[in-house]
């Protein structure tokens, strides 16, 4: 029975699939099998191909690893030949788990052949003690060799960032591009573009799918360096650059060891910003309408696709206290359905009511409460540049605590960190008086209204149709609904109690649900069910303070009520 022969091949950077190394271990290995009079099995393809040795990853997950399986399992049969180009191609581990990997594969049965020395490696040769000790020397020098080379990279990239250089630091944003690492960087006026826009669409309100979904159906091109194959836009991708501050022109070096990439992807912050690395693409004042969009977005993780929810993270059964949840109707002309989670589980037998018979009524009722009662406290303008701030100051805060933590792993005082501590902590100040003038100014002023007339009006034309301008108006409008109000109570064609954020409280009388329009034989017209008295909800009678209701009926409704007050 001839003997079966396998390869492994495997080289750390994808850097090096452009290069000679991949063809010459696979020459290789086809000219040993030709002089040795066998054949390689070429249906078995062990390759990791920019996969590190000297980071273990190859063991761990990738084709060594299905190698290491396939022994254990006994799945390859005792003396299958294994050639590799030399026993750092296997791995660059310390010495104990280097050593304990070779010694796996041969006492499962496998004879390693390195071809640029022609070395045979199995149990019977490693019997011989010189052999036995060259093994070790072998892998100890393919360590050392990786060892000194990360070393050396590491010193060129801290002197690099000492000196606050580019030019080692070739990788940037998609939107820059440059002929060489000692040129300008030169901004894509077209891709900057289309990066201001999904900005402008998140501070208008839109989440990372929605934005994804209109630049994949407007066949946006993709402005960052990622390997996306299709040219298509994937749902996460907005997300990502509305989180990358290289639009700021900002620039964190970070530790690129491949212990930092098991921590994470990018590599280990380094908590060392440096401002003015890149061109500018983006404004502060659109980059915090931003944040503050997505922080008050955040009530609502679970939107509908179309956005058609404007009260989505607000609604709550007055029933029983449980979220109210609106589902889409194919058919019919109530537009929606708004129905009880806890009814959805089976848990109670709350109504459900038509969205279109709430809507427009409480859409209409909270403007003129906002425009009446809280004037200019609730200004849209005001109140955007309230929640600006406010997001301002909670990233310092985070970059503050960042530094912190840089400082601390270090187990010293580092000049720099302590200065950029320092100011970080002068402009948190500035922020949080900042922020307490604006709020007093909020209470004070009575002018202004949480958002116009024009807009409403524009707004409510735009509530059930199915346009990407539509969807950007449904946006804006539950942003302005929700810095504005706090929770919203209903009791379906009955009434809606609005908890505003600054504790007012509004009382929306809803349209009375209508009878089928079919006439029975000995009626002459038809009136609307009077609501009965027992069906006036517990909780409409807790707000007036005329009904004791036993604990264990008011679940969510007291623990709502409670956060109210």
């Amino acid at each position: 029975m001839a003997v079966r022969v396998i390869s492994y091949t495997r080289f750390s950077s994808p850097k090096q699939a452009r290069g000679d190394s991949y063809r010459r271990q696979t020459e290789m290995a086809l000219r040993w099998c030709l002089a040795h009079g066998l054949e390689l099995d070429t249906d078995l393809r062990l390759e990791d191909l920019g996969v590190s040795g000297f980071s273990g990853a190859n063991a761990r997950r990738g084709a060594l690893r299905a190698l290491q399986l396939m022994c254990l399992e006994q799945r390859l049969e005792p003396g299958t030949i294994l050639l590799i180009e030399a026993l750092d191609r296997l791995t660059r581990l310390p010495l104990p788990e280097a050593q304990e990997l070779l010694l796996s594969l041969i006492n499962n049965g496998l004879t390693i052949v390195t071809l640029t020395d022609g070395k045979v490696w199995n149990r019977e040769t490693l019997v011989s003690l010189e052999a036995f000790m060259l093994s070790v020397l072998t892998l100890y020098r393919g360590l050392q060799e990786s060892d000194q080379k990360s070393k050396r990279l590491r010193d060129t990239f801290r002197k690099a960032r000492e000196k606050e250089s580019a030019q080692a630091f070739g990788s940037a944003p998609g939107w820059l591009t440059r002929d060489s690492k000692t040129s300008p960087w030169v901004i894509d006026e077209a891709k900057a573009a289309i990066v201001r826009e999904v900005f402008e669409l998140s501070a208008a309100g839109l989440g990372s799918k929605a934005i994804a979904k209109i630049a994949n159906t407007k066949q946006w091109p993709v402005p960052t360096r990622l390997n996306v194959t299709d040219g298509r836009w994937h749902a996460q991708m907005p997300g990502q650059i509305l989180r990358n501050r290289a639009v700021l022109g900002e620039h964190e070096h970070r530790i690129r060891t491949h212990e930092a990439h098991d921590e994470h992807w990018r590599g280990k912050g380094t908590g060392i910003v440096i401002l003015d690395y890149y061109p500018r693409i983006v404004s502060d004042d659109l980059w915090y309408r931003s944040r503050a969009s997505i922080d008050t977005r955040s009530v609502a993780k679970r939107r509908d696709s179309h956005g058609y929810n404007i009260w989505s993270g607000l609604l709550f059964c007055g029933h029983c206290g449980a979220p109210l949840q609106r589902k889409n109707e194919k058919k019919g002309n109530s537009k929606a359905q708004i129905t009880c989670a806890d009814r959805l589980a089976g848990i109670t037998e709350c109504p459900t009511f038509s969205a279109s018979a709430m809507d427009a009524t409480l859409l209409q009722q909270i403007y003129l409460k906002a425009s009446d009662v809280l004037g200019s406290g609730k200004s849209q303008g005001n109140v955007e540049k309230l929640a600006v701030l406010e997001t301002q100051h909670g990233e310092k805060r985070a970059e503050s605590e960042r530094i912190a933590d840089a400082i601390a792993r270090t187990g010293g005082t580092i000049d720099v960190l302590l200065k950029k501590l320092t100011e970080i902590s002068e402009e948190l100040q500035l922020l949080s008086s900042q922020i307490e003038a604006l709020k007093q100014e909020l209470a004070l002023s009575d002018n202004d209204i949480a958002f116009e007339h024009e807009f409403l009006t524009h707004a409510l034309s735009h509530l059930y149709t199915v346009s990407d301008e539509s969807q950007i108006v449904r946006a804006s409008l539950h942003l302005k609904i929700a810095r504005l109000v706090d929770t919203i109570w209903v009791w379906g064609y009955d009434l809606a109690i609005v908890q505003f954020k600054d504790n007012v409280r509004l009382t929306v009388p809803l349209p009375v649900k209508r009878l089928p329009t079919r006439v029975e034989p000995d009626s002459k017209h038809h009136r609307p069910p009077k609501p009965k008295a027992e069906n006036r909800p517990y909780f409409m009678q807790m707000f007036m303070g005329t009904l004791t209701i036993p604990l264990a009926q008011r679940r969510n409704v007291v623990k709502k009520y409670s956060k109210a007050n």
